[in-house]
């Protein structure tokens, strides 16, 4: 068993490095330049008071590789370079952990716009450095001194924002990553924000989720590869040249110690600030980082949690392109998943033979489901794993982790990204007026209403269906389509495919969920018409318990000496006719009158059954003819109806002449999306050690998990051109002068 192993180790070395010959090297990727922005304003009393940002803040600097650059930033009423935009060195991380100490929340205002404005100093696309920015705020923007007109101050300041500021960041290809700190953060403009920069926006209800929002947005601004941990347990190969774990520590938990592949134990006070252990110890975490580690398999002996991780230094990667951090609904993404040795593409079948490719996928709601991706009889000849998604619709944060196990080395890629709707779905029914108004609104004033389209496809109960564009109404400041049963009574389906532009030039694409309405409609306020029902019920009853169909041994004689009682008891009873009581004197009643009924019943009369045979047989006959009738007519009408619709396909397969450009058709409206509907979850497991590829016979044509269906191969998504959408966003890009970004 250990020859096999050590036989398979030898091979993929040696595949390697055939691969790192034979293929030729993609140019290096650019380094991080990475820009954390701050809120210090007075109400982070409340919203953090522990202060965690700064331990937030630690664990980024610590994170953050060599070769990198970085900055920090704190606002309120005004705007502060805490630490100096620098590259990142041992030297840099403790000048910055040493000046995070003095975060604190004493802003009189909130200075956002101001605060990415000074952060955009030397961002540009020629600089070297691939930006991102990491903005934390738990509130909007505020900048009105007293006796100032609030509305009008703020207004400005986010008019600016959108006009002057955000377009440096996105000539320039940068990204700013939000994180809502609370539900009094402004979250509609935090997304907007990161909708026109393509960053990543974030929310974390409290401050204990604020450390781990920081790591979501680190691994979108610093690519980072990292290694499987599974039980607190991971596995090192030969090419991993330092790694990192990540290990969160509950309050009065054990002390963290990390054991080696041969027995021998590391802890805190083994690490040395220059030597082959560097160890972090905040609050509620720790960070090691050892240089040169052993090979084989490693423990962590702390406490357990799903987001201790360890990333690893290494010229084998596992590469991910066409994930977006911004998503929206229906839109669909071509996953390529591929691994790297020193920046090539591994496509050697030998190698990609003895490795598993799997995606995981959990849902904002937190259902996931899991996919085998690799094949070893049908690998890509170009080393590219391919996948499509295209139903993924819930609103809110989705993970994506991505596994490559081999024989001897593991790696993993976990990302987030954040399906949002800037534009909301209203249906109003009006019953009264037999019509139904959709509309869409924009959820925020930075959606462009003259560039952006919303176009519907209506189908009828006829079978027909018609393509249309839905007009903006700008007094409702709303796209608005009215539906009637233009087509007759039945049910109408409509799908909506927006194509939406920001006032910077962003562009979207999104289908909300179907719409289907039934006319005629309803009034669900109209009063019930049961009453006739009820009297009909009362007047049977009445019937059957007159004196006429009482039996005589029950009836009370008309005349004699005891009129007078019945007089006096029926003037008793007057004023109260309708009261339920009188339903308790039916009961016995009734039930004595069957008993008596059964002790006398009378044989049927004969001539009822002569009368019944041609009786049922001309009924028979009736329905035959009438049911005949039709079905034959019903089959003509079909004939029609399919002619007529053959006749007229424009009213199918192409928009009005409003919009000659987009070439929708019906393929577009198509709502084939990605559902959780299950209720399990079946997991791709980890081996302990280093695992075997596996066999032939694996089904990994199919999900894995009944609570999440991942589109199969053969329902590719076709590209699709924006046409009028595509939109320039060239603008000039202004640097502040040096001086005014100097430390405070």
């Amino acid at each position: 068993m250990m020859i096999n192993r050590w036989l398979s180790g030898v091979m993929f070395v040696s595949l390697l490095s055939f691969c790192a010959v034979s293929s030729a090297a993609e140019s290096p990727a650019k380094p991080s330049d990475v820009r954390i922005i701050i809120d210090i304003s007075g109400s982070m009393k409340e919203t953090d008071p522990e202060n965690l940002r700064i331990p937030a803040l630690n664990l980024l600097v610590e994170l953050l590789p060599d070769q990198s650059q970085a900055g920090v930033w704190t606002f309120g009423r005004y705007v502060n370079m805490l630490v100096p935009l620098a590259a990142v060195d041992q030297s840099w991380r403790d000048a910055a952990k040493e000046q995070g100490k003095s975060v604190n929340s004493v802003g009189l205002h909130t200075n956002l716009t101001e605060a990415l404005a000074k952060a955009s100093w030397k961002v540009a696309a020629d600089s070297g450095f691939n930006h991102s920015v990491i903005l934390l705020t738990d509130g909007k923007i505020d900048m009105a001194e007293a006796g100032q007109n609030a509305e009008q101050v703020n207004s400005a300041e986010r008019t600016r924002l959108f006009n002057e500021v955000l377009p440096v960041y996105a000539a320039a290809g940068a990204r700013i990553h939000t994180l809502a700190l609370s539900d009094g953060a402004d979250k509609s403009l935090l997304q907007q924000i990161s909708l026109e920069t393509g960053g990543l926006f974030l929310q974390a209800s409290s401050a204990d989720e604020l450390l781990k929002a920081f790591l979501k947005a680190f691994d979108r601004a610093v690519p980072v590869e990292q290694v499987p941990m599974d039980d607190n347990r991971f596995d090192i190969d030969a090419s991993v040249k330092e790694f990192t774990a990540l290990i969160f520590r509950k309050g009065g938990g054990k002390e963290t110690r990390l054991i080696q592949p041969d027995g021998s134990v590391i802890s805190y006070a083994d690490a040395q600030p220059e030597g082959a252990v560097r160890w972090h110890q905040d609050v509620n975490f720790d960070l090691i980082t050892v240089q040169s580690p052993q090979t084989g398999s490693w423990v962590a002996d702390a406490d357990l949690d799903p987001d201790n991780r360890v990333q690893i230094l290494s010229d084998l990667t596992l590469n991910v392109e066409g994930l977006p951090v911004s998503l929206f609904s229906g839109n669909p993404l071509e996953l390529e998943i591929a691994l790297k040795n020193a920046g090539s593409i591994v496509a050697e079948d030998a190698l990609l033979r003895l490795t598993d490719i799997s995606l995981k996928v959990t849902a904002p709601d937190g259902r996931s489901g899991s996919k085998l991706l690799s094949d070893p009889e049908n690998l890509p000849t170009d080393g590219i794993f391919r996948e499509a998604l295209t139903r993924l619709s819930q609103v809110g944060e989705y993970r994506f982790e991505i596994n490559a196990i081999g024989r001897t080395f593991q790696r993993r890629q976990v990302l987030s990204s954040t399906l949002m709707e800037p534009l909301r779905v209203e249906i109003l029914p009006q019953p009264a007026e037999q019509k139904v108004e959709i509309r869409v609104i924009p959820e925020g004033a930075n959606v462009d209403s003259g560039l952006s389209r919303v176009i519907a496809k209506i189908s009828s109960p006829d079978e027909s269906s018609i393509i249309q564009s839905m007009e903006f109404d700008a007094a409702q400041q709303a796209w608005i389509l009215e539906l009637r049963a233009d087509k007759g009574p039945g049910a109408y389906d409509i799908v909506l495919n927006i194509r939406g532009v920001s006032k910077g030039g962003a562009t979207f694409k999104s289908k909300p969920d179907d719409i289907h309405v039934e006319f005629p409609l309803i009034d669900p306020d109209a009063p019930a018409v049961a009453a006739p029902a009820a009297e009909s019920d009362a007047e049977s009853a009445a019937v059957d318990v007159s004196p006429q169909n009482m039996p005589e041994s029950e009836q009370m004689p008309e005349t004699g000496p005891d009129t007078s009682i019945q007089k006096q008891v029926a003037d008793e009873e007057k004023p109260a006719p309708a009261e339920e009581p009188a339903a308790e004197v039916i009961k016995p009643d009734l039930a004595k009158r069957f008993a008596e009924q059964e002790d006398v019943i009378e044989p049927p009369v004969k001539e009822e059954e002569g009368i019944a045979w041609w009786v049922y047989l001309l009924l028979a006959l009736g329905n035959l003819a009438v049911f005949g009738g039709a079905g034959y007519w019903w089959f003509m009408k079909r004939r029609q109806s399919s002619a007529a619709s053959a006749a007229a396909p424009a009213s199918h397969d192409r928009l009005p002449d409003d919009l000659p450009h987009d070439d929708l058709t019906d393929d577009d409206f198509a709502g084939d999306f990605d559902a959780f509907d299950g209720e399990s979850e079946e997991e791709i497991p980890l081996p302990s050690s280093a695992p075997s590829s596996m066999g032939g016979d694996t089904d990994i044509n199919v999900s894995l998990d009944d609570d999440f269906d991942i589109d199969p191969d053969e329902n590719p998504v076709a590209d699709d051109d924006w046409g009028e959408f595509d939109a320039d966003n060239e603008s000039s890009s202004g640097s502040p002068d040096d001086d005014e970004n100097k430390p405070a």
